[in-house]
């Protein structure tokens, strides 16, 4: 028999120490693949904020105000917090090699990172002929310029690839089409042209802020997205006709938003965009980043997260910014309040409210709305051609000036709002108005310079209530709704909604200021509208404040009968001292009766009542010495809405017949 045996083989020392080197090689692979991934991520991320620098720029030089101004662009003061060049004297001919506009050349942090911005400039000149652009100064003046502005960065390896660039063409225009003055460079042309079709009264009324120029705010429109969030949407336009068309020559468009925030630890936020004055008008100021408060949005809607997200990051103020969100701020940030009216701390959330308007194209955190007065009347009364809608913008036109400069006449709230009338049974839609008065600052970011305070003062400047930023709004659907004496009047005060029709049916979603008429009365109730002056006012927010700061107005409503109702009744006695009976009349006889000698009489008239009752008797027949005539007084009366009894005194058949 033969024996087999067999004789196990492992791995040799080589097989080993090769598999070894495979798998070395194969995790230093990966190494590396992982390695420039990140450095791939980071230099996009770089990129993106170099190009956003670089746009930046492109934008703050074609911001220019003036063509040509005799400053020096190097003299121009800076702000010493943001290191930005004030506006005002910003021309299109400071443009040059790393000069011109606001933001100035060199470094620029964004967060661990450096970046150094620089540009360059070449003028452009049409030489008549065929209109050929040409560096050659063939012509006075310059037509346009090409921009070369290039954002570089450290990073490893080949700094060439450490670059973003753009090129840019800056025209100049004739700012004689502008406000802003200013010598043209080159004859220009009209900007485009934007037809506005006006709202109707009377849920949007006009203001007439100049000659020939009115302004209106579209109705505001109430978007209750989920629980936590509401966000209220409308336009202001200024505009003019021409010929059959409307143009809008402002349009200024807001959302007011209510947010759910928490509050983490400080990090860069944007100041408040604000009203800024140059001098002889207005526009729009962005707010700069700073280190401060700020907060993340949670727990908020989809539909408002976008808007949530701006909202808890800026709306916080700082000591470093003279300009606050929040009116009566002095330092530090503004107290930031839960649902249960306690201050929240960092980590807590709580409940904001934002108002944001769109400048360049998006929305902005701006600062808080401030609601100066209210005013509340019957709807129907505010019709075009109607008194009562003439005196009211007179009434606010004086409020105004007197707000912000105390000029013009005395602001007295129109006698024609109260008392308004109703019948029994009626029902009808009262509406409240507010009108809303903006801060303007000047560069320094002092509030209501005294240029601005003196050329609104002067009534010589037809177009001063133009450049006052006001909005008068329609706040029917916002405020809260109450009657003192709900057994005669009633109104409504239902909780907001999203408005599905607003062109059509703007009350019909949810109801506020719908008045019922329940019992006759003079007077029938005092109707009181009552709104907060902050964005929790337009936004719905309960007040979390422990003492916000409301406006109201009141109204008187006075019922009377309802239309064929009322009645004039009471008692008549006619004597004969002739010895003759007859039989009496009454006038006016097709609303009247009479039931018998003496006895009663009763009238139906419809409500309100003018006209005068009567009752006669006259005998001109049979024997002729018992023949006569005679008459009560009559009994008139005018606008008569109440049942009411009138008794006649005896009189007598004793004249002669008629």
């Amino acid at each position: 028999m033969t024996l087999h045996t067999s004789k196990s083989r492992g791995f040799s020392l080589i097989e080993v120490m090769i598999a070894v080197l495979v798998l070395a090689i194969g995790i230093l692979a990966v190494s590396k693949l992982q390695t420039s991934l990140l450095r791939s991520g980071s230099d996009a991320n770089k990129r993106s904020i170099a190009a956003n620098i670089a746009q930046k720029k492109i934008d703050d030089l074609r911001r220019f105000v003036e063509i040509s101004t005799l400053d020096d662009w190097n003299d121009l003061a800076v702000n010493s917090v943001t290191s930005l060049k004030y506006p005002l004297s910003l021309a299109f001919n400071n443009i040059a090699d790393n000069e011109g506009g606001r933001i100035q050349p060199g470094p620029i942090n964004s967060g661990n990172d450096v970046f150094n911005l620089s540009w360059t400039t070449d003028n452009y000149y049409y030489n008549g002929v065929n209109q050929i652009a040409t560096t050659n100064a063939v012509a006075p003046d310059v037509a346009f310029k090409l921009a070369h502005v290039v954002v570089s960065w450290d990073g490893v390896g080949d700094d060439t690839n450490n670059v973003v660039s753009f090129d840019t063409f800056i025209h100049a225009y004739d700012l004689s089409h502008t406000s802003l003055g200013g010598s043209p460079s080159s004859v220009g042309t009209p900007g485009p042209v934007a037809k506005y079709n006006p709202l109707g009264a009377p849920d949007v009324i006009n203001i007439d802020v100049d000659s020939g120029k009115l302004r209106q705010t579209s109705k505001p429109l109430p978007d209750v997205v989920s629980d936590e969030n509401t966000l209220v949407q409308f336009e202001v336009v200024t505009y003019h006709q021409d010929g059959s068309d409307f143009i809008a020559d402002r349009k200024e468009e807001f959302i007011t938003a209510s947010c759910n925030c928490e509050l983490t630890s400080n990090d860069l936020g944007y100041t408040p965009g604000h009203v800024l004055w140059d001098g002889v008008n207005r526009d729009d100021e962005l707010g700069y980043e700073i280190n401060k408060a700020t907060a993340t949005e949670t727990n908020n809607d989809s539909d408002a997260e976008n808007i949530c997200t701006v909202c808890c990051r800026d709306h916080h103020d700082a000591t470093a910014s003279p300009i606050k969100y929040v009116a009566g701020t002095t330092t530090g940030d503004h107290p930031h309040y839960k649902a249960d009216g306690s201050i929240a701390t960092v980590g807590e959330e709580y409940v904001e409210s934002c108002r944001l308007k769109r400048i360049d194209g998006v929305f902005r955190a701006f600062q808080d709305w401030n609601l100066k007065d209210i005013t509340v009347m019957d709807r129907a009364s505010l019709a075009d051609g109607n008194q009562l809608q003439t005196d009211y913008v007179d009434y606010q036109k004086n409020f105004i000036l007197n707000n912000v400069a105390s000029v013009g006449g005395t602001p007295t709230k129109p006698a024609l709002r109260s008392p308004v009338s109703m019948t029994l049974g009626a029902q009808q839609q009262l509406e409240a108005r507010g009108i809303y008065i903006d801060n303007v600052y000047d560069v320094g970011g002092n509030p209501n310079p005294a240029s601005y305070l003196t050329y609104v003062q002067s009534a010589s400047k037809t177009d001063r209530l133009e450049v006052i930023p006001f909005a008068e709004v329609n706040l029917t659907l916002l405020a809260a709704w109450a009657s003192d004496t709900p057994t005669n009047v009633t109104v409504t005060n239902e909780d907001a909604d999203t408005v599905v029709d607003p062109v059509n049916d703007y009350y019909g979603t949810f109801s506020r200021g719908w008045a019922s008429a329940l019992n006759q009365a003079t007077p029938g109730a005092d109707i009181t509208t009552t709104m907060r002056d902050d964005n929790h006012g337009l936004t719905q927010v309960v007040a979390t404040s422990p003492s916000p700061n409301n406006l109201d107005d009141t109204l008187t409503v006075n019922v009377g009968a309802s239309a064929g109702a009322i009645t004039v009744s009471g008692t008549y006695e006619i004597t004969y001292p002739l010895g003759n009976t007859g039989s009496p009349t009454i006038s006016p006889a097709g609303d009247c009766n009479l039931q018998g000698n003496p006895s009663t009489y009763t009238c139906s008239f419809n409500s309100p009542w003018t006209g005068t009752i009567q009752i006669a008797v006259n005998i001109k027949t049979g024997q002729k010495t018992k023949r006569c005539s005679g008459s009560s007084d009559a009994f008139g009366a005018s606008g008569l809405t109440t049942n009411t009894t009138h008794n006649f005194a005896s009189f007598a058949c004793d004249q002669p017949p008629l």
